[in-house]
């Protein structure tokens, strides 16, 4: 997907300002950002746990940036899974590599304004998964969601969940949702 997404990016001519591979215990993950504007990056990035990836735009016009990622969108239209599919995979996969894959996919590609049906299957498998890793991914996929819905959530995981991983997980995740302003 880096490929046809640097091929748009060249279409607009917004030139690479980062680019970094980096390699994990479970595999490669690579960013890139381009400038679009001096306030605005169009940044990429590929999980090295799913091998799926996500686009974001951010910068100092969000107006500006909520329009690239919607020229994006249709730009793309053909590579991006539905919601639906998205939402299917994490309630219906039960083996716990699966279900992480579809975990990190679907926060990369969830709704940007908060869904009920989302967010019930993310907080099922954060909350109640009984392989600790599964709720160790659904709760750092919801770094990417940034719904204000999830904070109660990941405050009770801070506090209850069984495993320090988790627990510290979500502080984690709660310090960039704060750092968000959320």
């Amino acid at each position: 997907m880096a490929d046809e997404i640097n091929e748009l990016a060249q279409s607009y001519s917004w030139p690479v300002v980062y680019e970094a591979d980096r390699n994990f215990d479970r595999g490669k993950g690579r960013e890139v950002n381009w400038g679009v504007t001096r306030e605005v990056v169009l940044g990429y990035l590929e999980s090295h746990i799913s091998n799926d990836c996500c686009i974001v735009a951010v910068g100092k016009d969000p107006e500006l940036a909520e329009r690239v990622i919607r020229q994006m969108d249709d730009d793309l239209e053909d590579e991006i899974e539905s919601f639906a599919e998205l939402l299917a995979a994490i309630q219906d996969d039960e083996d716990p590599r699966h279900l992480a894959q579809s975990l990190v996919r679907a926060g990369f590609g969830a709704p940007r304004e908060f869904d009920q049906e989302f967010f019930a299957a993310f907080a099922k498998a954060a909350r109640e998964h009984d392989e600790y890793r599964v709720r160790d991914i659904a709760v750092s996929s919801v770094v990417y969601i940034e719904w204000p819905e999830f904070k109660p959530l990941l405050e009770e995981i801070q506090v209850h969940d069984s495993e320090e991983q988790v627990r510290a997980r979500a502080t984690i995740v709660l310090r960039a949702y704060e750092a968000a302003g959320m």
